[in-house]
């Protein structure tokens, strides 16, 4: 696929953008991820690959949000537009339909595999609020988005220097009669998980695991459930709450 964008956002944040056939466009559901090459012009590791969440899509442009952690996305930052990159996709599961109010709770990079649906369920008639988290306004990368699409959103930062100070967590019993979906670091989701279970609020979060093949046949990423362990790459990403045990 062609890269059209790989520009830097703010912080550690870049933005991928791609050129996708149609047919792809249209079996994207919300929730979904794809599993990128990592390669550059410069460099190519085959045995690189990265599971990014699906974060905006545009006519026939995808794009993802991603966060530097290590040699994998650091490399990701050297693809230039009208390189070409292979991505698989869409993987996964997607956050469920049928609901009328969607609560997204994206702590820090979270942001990136929840975007899509928040805008997704906006455009179809859904009540959605977004709440949206980070240290400090300097990681903030997906503010621009929800401006954009006009989502309602609350926005919080530890050290106060943008929205409101304190956690995304702090607030939520305000949204007891929606449907919560969150992704973001696992205390966050541990937290969320709490809640959702001491409020009887149905509650989904969206898991982040490191991945080799993204189809569930390498069995890298499973997560442990009440059920015995599950494929975040197939039963997942999104799963309910209250079947995710964490260790």
């Amino acid at each position: 696929m062609e890269v059209l964008e790989n520009r830097h956002v703010t912080g550690r944040d870049y933005i991928l953008t791609v050129r996708v056939p149609l047919g792809t466009i249209e079996r994207i559901k919300p929730g979904q991820f794809g599993m990128v090459q990592v390669r550059s012009s410069l460099q190519f590791d085959p045995l690189l690959r990265r599971p990014l969440g699906i974060f905006n899509v545009e006519g026939d442009r995808v794009s993802f949000l991603y966060r530097v952690y290590g040699r994998g996305t650091e490399l990701l930052t050297k693809v230039s537009p009208g390189e070409e990159v292979e991505i698989l996709m869409p993987l996964g599961n997607s956050i469920p339909e049928n609901y009328d109010r969607y609560l997204f709770i994206a702590g820090g990079i979270g942001i990136g595999g929840l975007f899509l649906a928040s805008r997704w369920f906006k455009e179809r008639g859904k009540e959605v609020v977004f709440v949206y988290g980070e240290r400090s306004s300097e990681n903030l990368s997906g503010i621009e988005f929800l401006r954009k699409y006009g989502i309602n959103s609350v926005v919080y930062t530890e050290d106060g220097s943008f929205g409101k100070k304190g956690l995304v967590t702090s607030e939520l019993q305000s949204y007891e009669d929606f449907v919560w979906i969150a992704c973001g670091p696992t205390p966050m989701m541990k937290a969320v998980k709490e809640l959702a279970k001491e409020l009887n609020v149905e509650c989904y979060l969206s898991l982040d695991r490191r991945m080799a093949c993204g189809v569930g046949a390498c069995l890298g990423c499973t997560v442990k459930t009440v059920n015995g362990y599950k494929r975040c790459c197939v039963e997942g990403p999104v799963f309910k709450a209250d079947e995710v045990i964490f260790d």
